[in-house]
Parts: structure tokens; sequence; C-alpha cells
């Protein structure tokens, strides 16, 4: 065993000097509080800035998906005159082909046959955003999609002796993604809390508040970004086309 300077070693009680020479000195339970909360602390930081990071990855994940979908749809409005896919909710049938996708049951979306399938690649399992725990909106297990759109994609066409589209009866036609205006204020796709149809956040969807209180909207010129719920229904941004042009 290492000697002590004598120096030291004399400075010590005796009690001190007994357990130096014996080599077996201890830690004090002051000394063993200290390393534990120190300890503690160390492990709280680790352990928010894993929280962190995951909570960014699945920021950036969920844009990515957001980013993957207006792609297919612009590939989609390319070989298709200019329109985008129809929008529909549960109860609407026709070609699966023409829409994002027709809903199989509430919360259950043929993902399959959408129109956007052919355009997606090998991101057609891309639809249930990471944190989202795939639970319906009630309670049961079995979402398949965390993104839902703007409705007021669906144009609408005028029905016989209508003076303008209402309701389900408008969800014939689309707009065309070339011809809007201000892309980059119009919002087609968003991060949804409980999606339960094919619908939209203007009439009784929500978006999900787990990115801090806010959901990721993606908008007509391929951007996403995070909105408060609250901010999403404003005209500035769920207003596709003029009023007088939804015919």
């Amino acid at each position: 065993m290492t000697a002590f300077p004598p120096r030291i070693f004399s400075c010590l009680n005796p009690r001190r000097q007994r357990l130096f020479a014996k080599g077996n000195r201890g830690f004090t339970l002051v000394e063993l509080l200290v390393v534990i909360a120190i300890m503690g602390v160390l492990a709280s930081l680790v352990l928010a800035g894993l929280k962190s990071v995951r909570k960014s990855a699945e920021s950036g994940k969920i844009q990515s998906q957001i980013r993957q979908i207006y792609l297919a749809s612009a590939l989609y409005a390319t070989d298709h005159g200019g329109h985008l896919p129809k929008v529909a909710a549960t109860g609407i049938s026709g070609d699966p082909t023409e829409f994002f996708f027709l809903m199989k049951e509430n919360s259950i979306a043929d993902l399959e046959n959408s129109g956007l399938n052919p355009y997606l690649g090998s991101n057609k399992a891309n639809w249930l955003a990471p944190g989202d725990d795939g639970i319906k909106s009630d309670a049961r297990p079995g979402r398949n999609f965390s993104i839902s759109f703007n409705f007021l994609i669906n144009k609408g066409e005028l029905q016989p002796g209508a003076s303008g589209p209402s309701g389900f009866e408008k969800a014939l036609g689309t707009v065309r993604l070339p011809l809007l205006e201000k892309p980059s204020r119009k919002i087609l796709f968003f991060e949804e809390e409980r999606p339960n149809d094919g619908f939209c956040v203007w009439f009784i969807d929500k978006p999900t508040t787990r990115h801090n209180g806010k959901a990721h909207a993606g908008f007509a010129d391929g951007h996403v970004e995070l909105l408060v719920p609250a901010d999403m229904s404003a005209s500035e941004f769920c207003e596709l086309v003029p009023q007088d042009q939804q015919y």
C-alpha cells in the first residue's frame, strides 16, 4: 500500500490514522447523500434531454410524412388536369382512385385503393403519425391514419334546382392545385387528434395537441408549420377558393 506523506498523515486524528493505515476508509453518510443527489440531478437532465430528442424526432417524422403526401398529391394533380383527389367522409362511395381515400368504417381508411397509393411508393404506410396510439374516437384500437384534409378541397358542383353547394352533396369535384391563390397560406392537410372519417378540421374533427399544444399543417406550396389548433380554422388558411367560386 502506498504510504501517506508524514505531514498529511500526522494531521489526522488517531481514529482516522487507523482507518487509513488499514486501507479501509469509507464514505460518510453525508458524502453518500451528496453523491446520490448529484446522480439524481444528472439522471433527470439525461431523461429530459432524451424526451426532447424523441419529441423532436416525432415532429420531424410527421413533417416528412405530410410532405410526402403533398408530393404525391401534386403528382396526382399533374396527371388529372391540376385537380387534387376528392375528400370523402364515411358513407360516400365512388371510384376509390378519385379520392385521397374512401372509408371502410369510422377510423379505418381504405389506404390500399386510394388515389395517392400509386404515387406514394415506399411511403404507403406513412399515414399514422409517431406518437399516435391508433385509438379510435370510441376508445377502441384500430385507427389507421392521423392525417386529414381540408374539406374545401372539394370545390363542389351545383345540384339541380340548387342555388349553391351544401353538405356532402358538394363532394363531386375538387379545386385545381395550380390555381390556388396564396398557396403558402392555404392548408391542405393537418395532423388530427382522433381521425374518425375523411372529413376536416372545419367541421367536426380536431387537430392534435401532441406537440406542445400545437399540430402540424401542410400548406398548398408544400411547406409544413406547427400551429395552435384554434388558429387553423381561420378563413385565411381554410378557404381555398372564394365562396363565389365554389360551384
